[in-house]
């Protein structure tokens, strides 16, 4: 869902004129970190791991693309609100996946994950 969201956030960038290149790039590419994750079950600790580090990758990447943002809008919130916003979400992904990344799965009682 947040990869949907920062794709569409991008292509809404792409046709704002007070957004740079690199911007669109960075949100553009964050995207399909999260993108490339998705579809896959994270049900053992490598692959939680993993996923730990595309929210890492993804959060570094709309902080550049924050730095970008910065340098080139004088006065405009709104791109620079909803980065701050991609950002905060992104830390709650990397937060939460920190969280559960070495839990391991008890099979005998219906896929209870423990630490």
């Amino acid at each position: 869902m947040l990869a949907l969201l920062t794709v569409l956030i991008a292509i809404l960038f792409w046709f704002l004129p007070d957004v740079s290149v690199e911007t669109v790039l960075c949100t553009a590419i964050a995207a399909g970190c999260l993108a490339i994750i998705v579809p896959f079950e994270a049900r053992e600790p490598p692959a939680r791991k993993r996923v730990l580090a595309a929210c890492v990758v993804y959060v570094g990447l709309i902080g550049g693309a924050l730095a970008f943002a910065l340098q080139g809008i004088a006065d405009h919130v709104a791109p620079m609100g909803a980065l701050v916003a991609l950002a905060a979400a992104g830390l709650a992904l990397v937060l939460w996946s920190f969280g559960i990344r070495n839990r391991v799965s008890r099979p005998q009682w219906r896929d209870y994950y423990d630490r």
